[in-house]
């Protein structure tokens, strides 16, 4: 059954920047409490923990327009859209009555056993507060994500460490596509059960979509099948992006057969 269930008990939900934010900076409000409304009701009977990018999103409104960035300038704007985007966080979760708690990791961490376990126990005593644990790349000392990703590959490595059953990347589009060149005729492939040339090409067809792209989704997508896991791919700017994953069949899912 392709649809969140009372068997995914711990779920990473990831959401990329081109959800949260528009092109000069500013915060979309009403999709992110959308999202926080439905992480809310997810809490209730299910760990959850939130990786959020568009820090750097979020900072570029200090900057001219159309001005490209050097990597130390996208540094600092991330540490000054990190602000805005915990704030903004913090101020839709409380309309839920739920703290959040800032985590802020490097791909390093990750790989080292003992930061590793530090991370995991922060993530568990803050579930232990009621918190939602709210992830993003230490992007002012990790260059990674910056350069080529947009926490699709942090999130499946947090799911990984953590045993989620499923990870849920909400994106500005619905899912994969069986072409990403002709927009009238494409349809949305419901279920992936294996990372094959073929699906790896649609990816690498899909064109700029967010920093990402299909590309590192896929990667994500491989990382969950090799755990024996689940991943969804869905639209983060739908009503109820998240609930809607329990009642009807929507996005890409990506699970072993």
């Amino acid at each position: 059954m392709l649809k969140i269930s009372s068997k995914h008990k711990k779920i990473v939900i990831k959401v990329g920047s081109a959800v949260l934010s528009n092109n000069s900076g500013g915060i979309k409000k009403k999709v992110m409490l959308n999202i926080a409304h439905d992480i809310a009701m997810l809490s209730k009977n299910k760990e959850v923990v939130l990786v959020s990018s568009g820090s750097i999103a979020m900072g570029k409104k200090i900057l001219p327009k159309m001005h490209e960035m050097s990597l130390a300038e996208s540094q600092a704007i991330a540490a000054i859209g990190q602000v805005d985007l915990m704030l903004a966080w913090k101020e839709v979760f409380k309309k839920f009555s739920l703290n959040v708690g800032q985590i802020l990791l490097t791909p390093k961490e990750i790989e080292t056993k003992k930061d590793r376990n530090n991370a995991i126990k922060t993530i568990n005593q803050l579930h232990k507060f009621g918190a939602i644990p709210v992830i993003n790349e230490n992007d002012t000392t990790a260059t990674d994500e910056i350069q080529f990703g947009d926490n699709d590959l942090l999130a499946a490595k947090i799911a990984k460490i953590l045993g989620a059953d499923l990870l849920i990347l909400l994106s500005s589009i619905d899912g994969l596509y069986d072409n990403f060149s002709d927009a009238r005729s494409r349809k949305i492939i419901r279920e992936v059960n294996k990372i094959n040339s073929p699906v790896k090409k649609l990816a690498a067809g899909s064109g700029n979509l967010g920093k990402g792209g299909m590309k590192s989704k896929i990667q994500a997508a491989e990382i969950m099948l090799k755990i024996g896991s689940e991943m969804v791919i869905a639209n983060g700017n739908a009503k109820d992006p998240i609930l809607t994953l329990k009642k009807t069949l929507s996005g890409t899912w990506f699970k072993k057969d």
